[in-house]
């Protein structure tokens, strides 16, 4: 893997008819030229705060350095998914990233930073936002703290969905250990996005906490457009689905 910045990105959300582990699929294979890729389950959470290692729902993103070679991930989606043919449905999408703050540890695990580099321009229309948070593995490290930030991640997924504009999350952690964990939503506007985000209530409360007491080691923060999208998600194209 490379620690050069990217510009383009691809999701992927599968939903299969049971639930499926890691050794169930073929993992051992990536996107061409992609400099990053991470899938994994969109699992439960137990009471003990450990996340279940089987889903029938599966995302998967990854990064790359140009449009050429985040077109051609689109194009042999079978390639590197083969397990794809046995989904109920899924639902894939090409995006320009237009906003990006923060850190994460897809691109070099041993120094984690900005993975991306954004658009000069903006083309507008729907928004797609990935947040990645994750922790520094280590012996004797506090597993408390990231059983309470993964709780209230499920928190923050419940209330989102009483948003106006919302369409759609996926929230995974890659099946690979160490690799720092995905949220993936989905909106009608950047109007929408702002006003969950920046409101008072869970996500802004959670926000505040990260901000006073460093609830994760890091976290990153990216606005998408969505330039691009193959297959369908809850029956439809995710995209022409707009919650009033």
């Amino acid at each position: 893997m490379t620690s050069t910045r990217c510009c383009w990105a691809t999701v992927h959300w599968m939903r299969f008819p049971s639930p499926m582990r890691a050794e169930s699929l073929d993992l051992s294979l990536a996107p061409a030229s992609a400099a990053s890729w991470k899938i994994g389950p969109d699992s439960r959470l137990g009471q003990d705060g450990v996340r279940s290692p089987d889903s029938d729902i599966w995302c998967g993103v990854a990064l790359y350095p140009d449009r050429s070679a985040a077109d051609a991930a689109m194009d042999t989606l079978n390639t590197y998914l083969p397990f794809v043919k046995n989904a109920l449905e899924a639902w894939h999408a090409l995006l320009m990233p237009i906003t990006h703050r923060g850190e994460c540890n897809h691109l070099d695990r041993s120094n984690p930073g900005e993975v991306f580099d954004t658009v000069r321009s903006d083309p507008g229309g729907p928004l797609l936002v990935l947040t990645t948070a994750g922790f520094n593995i280590f012996p004797g490290m506090d597993m408390e703290r990231v059983k309470d930030f993964r709780r209230n991640v499920d928190r923050v997924r419940v209330w989102m969905r009483d948003a106006d504009g919302w369409l759609a999350t996926q929230v995974f952690g890659p099946h690979t250990l160490g690799d720092d964990g995905v949220t993936i939503s989905l909106w009608r506007d950047d109007a929408s996005m702002a006003s969950f985000a920046y409101r008072p209530g869970v996500h802004r409360t959670q926000v505040d906490r990260y901000k006073a007491e460093h609830t994760a080691d890091r976290t990153s923060f990216t606005r998408c457009r969505i330039v691009r999208t193959v297959g369908q998600w809850g029956g439809s194209d995710l995209l022409s689905v707009m919650r009033p």
